[in-house]
Order: C-alpha cells, then structure tokens, then sequence
C-alpha cells in the first residue's frame, strides 16, 4: 500500500480517536480489495482543497448544500464505511470532468431516495444516477439483478431477497435517470438507461460531457432531487 493509502487510514484514526472509540484492524484482505491508492490520493486531495470537508468527528460535508450527514467510520470498535472511498473519489472526479458542483449532489435524504450520487439539471431531474459499492462484485451482481424488476415496485421492505438491486430499480424508476453510473474500488462502469417493461442497462464507454448534459451551463442554486410519476418515461 502506497504512502496516500496510508493517509486515508490516518484520518479515519483520527475520526474514531475524536469520538473516542478504537480504530479497528485492517485485514489484509481489505487493504488489497477496498483500499486503492488511486482514490485515496483522489479523496485526499478533496480535502486538500476543500471540495471535501471533515466536519464533527468523521461527518463529511461535500459542496452539495442539500446533502445528508456521511460517516467516514461506523461501529464499534471504529471500522472504515468502505464505500465512503470510490463514492468521495467519483464525487471529485465528477467536479475535475467539469460538472458544475451546483448540479452535483452527494449522499441524498431518504425524502431523496438516498442516491449516492447524481447530476442534476436546474429542475432536479437526474441525468446521471450514481451508485456506490465498496468492492467490484457488489456491482456485477446489481447490474445483473436490477433489469428483473417489472415496472416501480417500490420501496423494497429491509431484509427482502434482492433488496439492493430492487432499491436501485426504485431508484431509476422513480428519476427515469438517462445514465448510471455504478462506482467501487478501483472500479466505474457507465450505462445508458432504457426504461420498458423492465430496465435495460446498455454499457457506455464514458459518462456524457458536462457541454452534453448543460449545453446552456447550470444556472441557480442546487435543487432537490425531483421525483418523477410513474407514468414518465425517459432514455
């Protein structure tokens, strides 16, 4: 593990030490699947400059001013949220490819659907819905399921079988978001959305452009997350 690896897991000592709890061993395992210097050196530099901000023990603030608290670290003793990594590092990726930070928004509220990510027009529609995951799999195993859901069944209840594919199935239905964007270590994956009987994903080598999706520049403030009838279809 490189030298910017190493930082992250000095901050997330620092976290748990600030809430005054014990920052819990690392597996070998998670240092090789989970911790990808690449995007520590990503998040680091966010914080660096200011993109990221380390607020009240382990809150991270992005620019996003609509956003939900997001806990660097959890549990007892204190663990890293591992898919806080590639979601902090997508979110600072996004802003280097020029997306306006007023049309990012990180970690929504549940009154949001709790996306992960998304751009946003100045309506709040979603032009790309993010997901975020803390290893590869985790994605192979959305983007197999997610397509197996007929039309909104809504919110799935906690413990259901395919619960995490059907939430991200909610998801999509209810922004009818053109693009996903599925994002774990060391891992991005980018689909266009065809919205049917059931969701069809069809792999893009690339996210849209900024000039593609604002043509015109974002104007205003951010806006909430607008959430689309049932009857809307996009992509």
């Amino acid at each position: 593990m490189g030298t910017w690896g190493e930082a992250y897991l000095t901050r997330l000592r620092g976290c748990a030490g600030r809430e005054g709890r014990e920052f819990g061993d690392i597996s070998e395992r998670d240092r090789a699947v989970r911790l990808v210097e690449g995007e520590a050196r990503t998040v680091e530099e966010g914080f660096g400059c200011g993109d990221l901000v380390l607020e009240s023990a382990s809150r991270v603030q992005t620019r996003d001013p609509w956003q939900a608290p997001a806990w660097l670290v959890g549990g007892d003793p204190a663990r890293p949220r591992w898919e806080a990594l590639p979601q902090m590092a997508a979110y600072v990726e996004l802003l280097r490819a020029g997306y306006p930070a007023g049309a990012l928004r990180f970690a929504t509220t549940d009154g949001e659907l709790r996306l992960d990510l998304a751009a946003v027009n100045e309506e709040g529609q979603v032009l790309v819905l993010g997901v975020a995951r803390p290893e590869p799999l985790q994605l192979s195993k959305l983007e197999a399921l997610v397509g197996t859901f007929e039309s909104d069944g809504g919110r799935p209840a906690r413990g259901a079988p395919g619960r995490d594919a059907q939430q991200l199935a909610h998801q999509l239905w209810s922004t009818r978001s053109p693009y996903l964007w599925l994002v774990a270590a060391g891992a991005r994956r980018a689909f266009r959305v065809r919205y049917g009987r059931t969701l069809t994903l069809m792999p893009v080598k690339d996210l849209p452009s900024a000039e593609e999706l604002w043509p015109f520049g974002f104007l205003g403030p951010t806006p909430r997350i607008a959430v689309q009838g049932s009857e809307s279809v996009a992509g």
